[in-house]
């Protein structure tokens, strides 16, 4: 599986609760590549702002979050070796502006690096979404643990659809993790084989 992602980013997308960070740890556990959570980016911010996954963040701390993942981005672009092969997760939706230049941000550096970049939406049934949002390990991890909330996003918004030729979409809603991978893997190969 380590060939098959050869310098290779997958970027997973979708609503919070979807299981990003749970499909991305057995991706990364099965393939080599490194997982760049949304909240290994956004949690040092969150903790100097007591969230608790239920209360609206102030708006600053947003821009705070941006310059912690450009810092990212930048030792990725220019001191990551040149095959390692990474998974991002990314809450992002289709209204929101701000998604679709965190998605370009992205697509340029997967470009810089010459990797092979494969957007996956993961779509969820809002009823599981409901039920996985309120997992007592989200609430450890700083992550949005309302069903309220997650309801209320899944009737008002749609996870991005990017303007990109290898972008899939996967329904998690009755897939393990282990499955969620195999799926993933499935259509990276496809992708790899000109399909």
């Amino acid at each position: 599986m380590k060939d098959l992602l050869d310098n290779t980013f997958i970027i997973l997308i979708g609503f919070a609760g979807t299981g990003k960070y749970t499909i991305g740890r057995e991706l990364c556990r099965q393939t080599g590549a490194r997982l760049i959570d949304n909240h290994l980016i956004n949690n040092p911010i969150f903790r100097t702002v007591n969230a608790d996954g239920v209360t609206r963040l102030p708006s600053p701390v947003w821009q705070k979050v941006k310059q912690i993942r450009l810092i990212v981005y930048d030792a990725i672009r220019e001191i990551s070796p040149p095959g390692l092969s990474f998974v991002f997760t990314l809450e992002l939706r289709e209204s929101d502006p701000a998604a679709h230049v965190a998605f370009e941000e992205l697509r340029q550096l997967s470009e810089e690096r010459g990797s092979l970049l494969v957007p996956v939406r993961l779509i969820c049934d809002v009823e599981e979404l409901c039920r996985r949002v309120v997992a007592p390990s989200r609430a450890e991890m700083l992550k949005e643990i309302s069903p309220e909330l997650a309801r209320k996003k899944a009737a008002e918004h749609v996870v991005l659809h990017p303007k990109h030729e290898n972008t899939r979409t996967i329904d998690v809603t009755e897939k393990t993790p282990a499955e969620s991978v195999e799926a993933i893997l499935h259509e990276v190969e496809l992708i790899r084989g000109g399909l």
